[in-house]
């Protein structure tokens, strides 16, 4: 069952600030995001970003680290690093990021009764539920879960791969009757140049001691915590690599491979 917690605007634009940082007032109502899915996509693992410009922007979150050296998770205001043997450390203010996104997470929806075999029935279980598909939202999933599959990568080096090919030999990690949070976002298939468009969920156990970047769940009777994010501010890289890259095409087959 859905329960409004607090009133918002159905009508609200997704809003794009396209800049390359600067300081602002603290917005709880924005996610920023810094670079893109494709440019990630395209190889670009090199941090631009720290953690502690990251954490300035938000509470909750997800993203990678320099290198794509494991599974950003960040909750509660601190960032951990799912580490490519599926273990979770605390990561320094000073780690930097090629690919992040974060927002100040308040609670404006509550879906209750969350049964799913799946992470498709899980992301179908959500939508069915959500007053427009056309709006940003973040998740937080408090609960017992039946099963959760993750994975996360580990450190590359130059000449960097294509992250297509690396997650073919992806270390994956499986957890039965395990408690732990669920986060991340959904973004709009309109906005699938700029974020992976559907659910992307990153696992935390409650003990902050395993996770990554979630494959499958399985789950009875939880209730997942939403909140309607109508803002976006999107941070793009002035490097060399990035200003030269051709964004032109279509990253959905790339996005479906990586995701899966």
């Amino acid at each position: 069952m859905l329960a409004l917690m607090k009133s918002f605007c159905l009508s609200a634009l997704l809003l794009l600030a396209l800049t390359s940082g600067g300081a602002r007032a603290v917005d709880r109502e924005l996610l920023t995001q810094y670079s893109t899915i494709p440019a990630l996509l395209a190889g670009l693992y090199d941090g631009e970003w720290s953690c502690a410009e990251v954490l300035a922007r938000g509470d909750l979150g997800l993203g990678t680290f320099d290198q794509l050296d494991g599974e950003m998770i960040v909750l509660d205001g601190r960032c951990y690093r799912a580490q490519s043997d599926g273990n979770v450390v605390p990561v320094v203010s000073s780690e930097k990021t090629p690919f992040a996104c974060v927002t100040f997470f308040d609670t404006d929806l509550a879906v209750s009764n969350l049964t799913a075999g799946s992470m498709a029935g899980l992301a179908a279980a959500l939508d069915q539920q959500l007053p427009s598909a056309n709006l940003v939202y973040a998740l937080r999933l408090d609960g017992t879960f039946a099963y959760v599959k993750t994975r996360s990568v580990p450190r590359q080096t130059k000449p960097f791969r294509l992250l297509t090919e690396i997650v073919k030999t992806q270390p994956t990690f499986e957890w039965k009757n395990v408690r732990g949070t669920l986060l991340g976002f959904r973004f709009p298939i309109f906005a699938k140049e700029l974020n992976v468009a559907g659910w992307h969920l990153h696992f935390i156990t409650a003990d902050r001691q395993h996770g990554g970047h979630v494959l499958d769940v399985r789950m009875t009777h939880q209730t997942a915590l939403l909140d309607l994010t109508p803002a976006l501010q999107q941070n793009l890289s002035t490097n060399a690599a990035f200003l030269k890259l051709d964004l032109g095409g279509d990253s959905t087959e790339a996005v479906r491979k990586v995701e899966k």
